[in-house]
């Protein structure tokens, strides 16, 4: 809760490269390369699966799609039509239709695109209007913020019923849009869903039901003044949707819309934010580990990538942050975007993708990983390269709230016992004190723990806190806190 003051702070001041748990914290991975390099900044991808469960990755970057195939991207752009042209303050959003999938890439950028799933290339779906956003609600594909009007930032326009090639309104298709005009703004995301879904603009949040002929679609606002900041950081599970509204990061669930980062971390991300690159701000969805993630570029990025990422677990209500290796001002966790995964299957030969030194290959053969199939989360680096993270722990920080040990009195402190958990976890603890709270405080060496294991400190002061540091590479299992043992030191 680092938006809150230091004294008296329930949480943590600082979470970093950690996974919030029930009373705890657990390590956080750090990436592993898992692709070749795309041909530029990944903007958009997908991961999606046949009727026989075999897994597709499709990429895209400015002017190219590709496709995933044994662990390395080939190109799969149009074959007729040239390289496309993605505005760098758009991405490509992509949905599964059955066995197809189909990409828009901004209201400025192409016709929308469709491949068959273990096809080679992508080509225009004809008719369709170009778009910043698509969903598939019901058994209609969505597009929203799109191109062919005036009003077109707030329009959503839909298909034929279950027939995504057929856009030409009809009432007998069912094909038709609908203009959200009014005070709302631009339409930031399409939420699909069965029956219904919601549609995000700047400042207003609507409900679009399927009623059938004549209005086919209704629109209810359901929510005035609140809407999505960053499209791409609208992400939807299990019937939440989470997102990054104008002053904060909100949950909602279809009726009511929750701040989830007042008082926590709100104002410590806006403080971090580059503002210049706000259309970087992705989500992405963790569901085995009930949490959600937004990548964003914050002070010290390298060319808008996002260089932090910060992490909420909706069913604890609790928030951590990754920065990567060195801290805030280190080397960050430089990625182009983040994603909700399945890992793909692996070939023997598909290994050379990864690595050409089976010694080197970051799982044993006999990893569940090579089979795919498993929810990740996995990222595109810097180097545009698909990285999941299932890497080696990142070096843990976490500092308490400050806390007065003998009420109204300093306490001298001699020994600080690290509550962190794990037959492989290192770690080292720093006390950071003050004797009233206008002064500045002072952080003491990290030091390590004793084999009885409680670290040898000494430091007499009225406030304290304590940092616990973890050792690159060294996971843990739960990270607590510290027990001390406070001697009064007088009060004076």
């Amino acid at each position: 809760m680092p938006d809150l003051p230091p004294y008296g702070n329930p949480g943590a001041l600082v979470a970093d490269n950690v996974i919030p748990a029930a009373n705890s914290y657990r390590s956080f991975p750090n990436q592993v390369v898992a692709s070749n390099s795309l041909g530029g900044r990944v903007q958009g991808a997908i991961f999606a699966r046949d009727a026989a469960q075999n897994v597709y990755n499709y990429a895209g970057d400015a002017s190219a799609l590709y496709r995933l195939v044994a662990g390395s991207f080939t190109v799969a752009t149009r074959l007729v039509g040239g390289a496309y042209s993605t505005p760098s303050d758009d991405f490509w959003e992509f949905i599964q239709w059955g066995e197809t999938v189909i990409g828009v890439n901004g209201s400025n950028g192409d016709t929308p695109q469709q491949i068959s799933l273990g096809a080679a290339n992508f080509f225009d779906l004809s008719g369709a209007p170009k778009a910043r956003h698509i969903a598939v609600i019901n058994n209609f594909v969505v597009l929203g913020n799109i191109s062919d009007s005036v009003v077109g930032v707030q329009r959503v326009r839909w298909s034929a019923i279950n027939d995504a090639t057929n856009w030409s309104v009809n009432a007998a298709t069912l094909a038709d849009y609908q203009d959200l005009l009014g005070d709302g703004g631009w339409i930031q995301k399409i939420v699909g869903g069965e029956g219904g879904g919601y549609v995000l603009q700047e400042h207003a949040i609507w409900r679009m039901t399927f009623v059938g002929s004549p209005l086919i679609f209704q629109f209810d606002k359901i929510k005035t003044g609140i809407g999505a900041y960053a499209p791409q950081s609208v992400i939807s599970f299990l019937g939440m949707t989470f997102f990054l509204g104008n002053d904060g990061f909100y949950m909602f669930d279809g009726s009511n819309v929750t701040p989830i980062g007042q008082n926590k971390v709100d104002n410590t991300f806006f403080d971090d934010l580059d503002n210049n690159y706000i259309d970087r701000i992705v989500g992405a969805i963790d569901p085995n580990r009930k949490i959600v993630l937004w990548s964003y570029p914050g002070i010290g990025n390298t060319g808008g990538n996002p260089n932090r990422v910060l992490v909420y677990h909706w069913a604890l209500n609790r928030w951590s942050r990754v920065v990567g290796i060195g801290g805030v001002g280190g080397s960050g966790f430089n990625l182009e975007f983040i994603i909700s995964s399945i890992s793909p299957g692996y070939t023997l030969d598909g290994l050379d993708a990864v690595s050409t030194n089976i010694d080197t290959l970051p799982y044993s053969l006999d990893s569940a990983f090579w089979t795919g199939g498993q929810l990740n989360i996995s990222v595109f680096n810097s180097g545009h390269q698909l990285a999941t993270l299932n890497g080696s722990a990142l070096p843990a920080i976490v500092q308490t709230g400050e806390i007065n040990l003998i009420q109204g009195r300093k306490a001298y402190i001699t020994e600080v016992w690290p509550l962190v958990e794990g037959n492989s976890a290192s770690c080292q603890v720093s006390v950071i004190s003050r004797d009233v709270l206008t002064q500045s405080v002072s952080t003491g060496l990290a030091m390590s723990p004793t084999s009885q294991g409680f670290a040898e400190v000494r430091n007499i002061a009225r406030y304290h806190r304590f940092q616990l540091t973890t050792i690159t590479g060294t996971e843990f299992d739960n990270l607590q806190g510290i027990m001390s043992n406070p001697i009064d030191g007088g009060a004076r």
